[in-house]
């Protein structure tokens, strides 16, 4: 009965030790995951910058996934940081606030209605983030691996990648990101009569 009872307990670290190993290696994956989509959207943003059919849609469903894994980790935050109250809840309003400053992006680059609008209110969100992070980083140097990985990796990294394709988005006008030729169009065979596409005062539509 003494050895049935010293088990238990030994048993239970066990079972503890397990399910740590196999959060850590979820979160991994997902970090992996998560990186792939953040340079399929690169990807994207290339394609659109040159002109190639197809950018869009890769720039868009790219960013769309990435909003929907950062959704997916404000309820990890919260899971796997159970040991570390305000890590969680810098987490979880981090995570919240990337979805937004995407979701601002996606505006800008596809150069949508009312992105103005979306994109100056998501701007001071933003800086309130990279603000929290700084402070949380100065205050709390000293992580365990685990935590500090899903800092840098999860929070700090997808934040400068944010800085990133704003600071782009602003060094050239939208029209850039939005060139793609029609291949239907460069197949036809009936000429584009180029006046009458740049004509604004309705005098061609009679033809």
């Amino acid at each position: 009965m003494a050895f049935e009872q010293h088990s238990f307990p030994h048993e239970r670290r066990s079972l503890v030790a397990d399910v740590r190993h196999q959060l850590i290696s979820f979160i991994r994956s997902f970090t992996l995951l998560l990186y792939i989509v953040m340079g399929m959207a690169v990807v994207g943003v290339v394609m659109k910058f040159l002109g190639l059919t197809g950018g869009s849609f890769v720039f868009v469903f790219a960013m769309a996934v990435l909003m929907l894994l950062l959704l997916v980790q404000v309820g990890l935050s919260f899971f796997y940081i159970v040991s570390n109250v305000w890590l969680a809840l810098l987490g979880a309003f981090s995570s919240f606030s990337l979805v937004a400053g995407l979701l601002a992006l996606i505006f800008r680059y596809q150069n949508w209605f009312g992105w103005q609008v979306i994109f100056y209110a998501v701007v001071p969100l933003y800086l309130l983030v990279g603000l929290l992070l700084f402070l949380y980083l100065k205050r709390f140097r000293k992580l365990h691996e685990p935590l500090r990985n899903f800092f840098y990796l999860n929070l700090v990294i997808p934040f400068a990648f944010l800085l990133l394709l704003g600071l782009v988005s602003f060094l050239f006008s939208a029209d850039r990101f939005n060139k793609e030729e029609d291949p239907v169009l460069e197949q036809s065979p009936i000429p584009i009569d180029r006046a009458a596409a740049e004509d604004t005062t309705g005098l061609w539509r009679t033809y």
